[in-house]
């Protein structure tokens, strides 16, 4: 096929790992990132520092890779007729990574650069204070610090003498092997010829742990299926942690109100989604919904609802997002009563299973997942590689004939589920409040010498 410009389609291909930062060792936190970075460094094959980055921009390609909590991907996008030269690159990250002992120092930098970079991130640093009101790490790896920087993987573990450098190489031969990794390739050749050179090229791979795992997974005779060693350690907040509200300084200006509430794993819901069902009402826009109550009110300007995409294997946290006005700063008392209103709604409506809902409320959700699906725009192959990879990571994967539809795709309703997470989870005592506005100040008042930073129609549920 031929991309926008008239060119060529590129080649690409993109790893998947399942290992991420909340399997970092407590005593080395960011060492999945480091590791990362580290794998760039040059290989047994082709040990020139970097070369992978050299040959791709010389071919007019791209690469990158990113660490979530559960794994980590790996991408690049290249022309056509170099693709299986940068596979070939590619490929020798997973069977024979030097991992050198003087790069360590320079990769070190990159870590702390991206640290600093992410540190006036204001979405970032709600996240850290997630990470640090949760259980304490020896409890659950939520509270980790997944960046990571020269304090976390140099200063305090040379002083406590950890060997940064033995613990890197120990961690890679735990968590990097076959078994635990999925690839995707998209290139302009017939599939019997992708799966030869891939055969070729990865065969070296170990398909076990060339070190035994410190949390070993439980790969199932089901290809895709892994047991994870992270769902052991359930929800991430102790209930001196909830019913609790987080006032924050902002980096920048904004007012942001968020309730969340944490769940048990969703995984095996992917079929009816049933937080997808109960984002949507909490979330929508239309008339007698919770934001056009809160509009009317003077209150708020957007809202969100819904799930994120770290920690499936051990729980997951439900929010529901307000971006306030400056009257909802000082009113936020009342955005969060009208919100309960809502959910006492639900409760009232949906009864035991869920069937007092309307009809047309799970069918409007079926409509546009299948009309997301079957109208999307063609991606560019490196994003469609990297967003297959992460579809696939091992903890959380779809069946395999559910790949490319089943985050897209509404394919039953289960009232039952929706009532459940309602009435069990959606409670003030499994909540809490984080409220993050310049009213209170700015992040740079606190540093020394700081400087300062500069709808839809559908009949929803109606809520006064």
């Amino acid at each position: 096929g031929e991309d926008e410009q008239g060119g060529e389609r590129k080649a690409a291909a993109a790893m998947c790992v399942g290992v991420g930062s909340y399997f970092d060792p407590p005593y080395l936190q960011g060492l999945s990132h480091f590791l990362e970075h580290m794998l760039f460094m040059g290989t047994e094959k082709y040990p020139e520092e970097n070369y992978y980055d050299a040959m791709l921009s010389k071919w007019g390609g791209y690469d990158n890779a990113y660490t979530e909590m559960e794994h980590t991907v790996f991408h690049f996008d290249v022309q056509q007729e170099r693709f299986f030269q940068a596979l070939d690159i590619f490929s020798q990250f997973y069977v024979s990574p030097l991992l050198k002992k003087d790069g360590t120092e320079r990769e070190l930098e990159a870590v702390e650069s991206e640290f600093q970079l992410n540190f006036a991130s204001d979405d970032t640093r709600l996240e850290q204070i997630f990470s640090h009101t949760a259980k304490p790490h020896s409890q659950h790896p939520f509270s980790s610090f997944g960046w990571g920087n020269k304090n976390s993987l140099q200063t305090t573990p040379e002083a406590n003498n950890i060997d940064v450098h033995g613990e890197l190489r120990k961690f890679y031969d735990q968590y990097y092997y076959a078994k635990n990794m999925r690839l995707v390739v998209i290139g302009g050749f017939s599939l019997d010829c992708l799966q030869d050179r891939v055969v070729e090229m990865f065969s070296a791979v170990p398909s076990e742990p060339r070190v035994p795992p410190t949390l070993p997974l439980e790969h199932l005779p089901d290809d895709y299926k892994v047991i994870s060693p992270l769902s052991k350690f359930g929800m991430p907040f102790a209930p001196e942690a909830l019913s609790t509200i987080y006032r924050m300084v902002p980096v920048k200006n904004r007012h942001h109100l968020s309730l969340t509430w944490q769940l048990p794993p969703q995984l095996d819901n992917w079929r009816a989604e049933p937080t997808d069902y109960i984002g949507h009402l909490l979330g929508h826009e239309g008339r007698g919904s919770v934001l056009s109550a809160l509009k009317r009110r003077g209150l708020a300007n957007s809202i969100y609802a819904g799930i994120g995409s770290d920690g499936f294997c051990m729980n997951a946290l439900f929010a529901v997002n307000v971006y306030l006005t400056e009257e909802g700063v000082d009113k936020w008392e009342e955005v969060a009563e009208i919100i309960f209103s809502y959910i006492e709604l639900m409760k009232n409506v949906g009864g035991e299973d869920g069937a007092g809902f309307p009809t047309h409320i799970y069918e409007e959700i079926k409509v546009v997942g299948d009309f997301k699906f079957r109208f999307q725009e063609d991606e560019e192959p490196s994003d469609l590689v990297e967003d297959l990879a992460d579809e696939l990571s091992p903890c959380h994967a779809y069946p395999p004939e559910h790949i490319l539809d089943g985050s897209t795709l509404a394919f039953e309703y289960n009232g039952k589920a929706i009532m459940e997470i309602i009435n069990q989870y959606l409670t003030c005592d499994n909540m809490r409040v984080d409220i993050m506005s310049s009213f209170f100040g700015r992040h740079s008042d606190y540093e020394e010498g700081g400087a300062e930073d500069d709808g839809d129609n559908s009949n929803e549920m109606e809520v006064d």
